[in-house]
């Protein structure tokens, strides 16, 4: 049979085993979450909202526009944007995930527009954090 240390080892080994897990879907809960959230802002043409996911340096890429900068510029960059193209609505076409991050792409619509919207995330301390955003016509 078992003898008590067995026992004992095979416990904390159950109970390691059942925290990992529930680790891991937190994680992924987060990960969900902050996806949902970034969505959102795309959504609503929240580009202040938007920002606080921001890599401290991004690439973005608009129509007539393809620079890396900072989060500050990305920002006022995306406001000026929205407020010409306000969105109608946004709706995600697919999500990847890598080593790392998550690749997202939808459809954002403004009025007669349909613009192509993708971004990446990669892991930046213990927070997923957009790197690179392109809106494409």
């Amino acid at each position: 049979m078992f003898s008590a240390k067995k026992v004992i080892l095979l416990t904390a080994l159950l109970a390691a085993l059942a925290g990992f897990s529930q680790r891991t879907n937190a994680q992924v809960i987060v990960v969900d979450s902050i996806i949902d959230c970034i969505t959102a802002t795309i959504a609503d043409g929240n580009a202040d909202s938007l920002a606080t996911f921001f890599n401290k340096r991004v690439e973005l890429s608009l129509p007539n526009y393809t620079a890396i900068s900072s989060r500050d510029q990305a920002r006022m960059i995306l406001r000026k944007f929205f407020m010409i193209h306000q969105p109608d609505s946004f709706a995600v076409a697919g999500e990847n995930q890598y080593p790392g991050g998550f690749f997202v792409i939808g459809t954002l619509n403004s009025g007669d527009h349909r613009y192509r919207v993708s971004f990446l995330t990669k892991q930046q301390s213990s927070q997923q954090s957009v790197y690179q955003i392109s809106i494409e016509e």
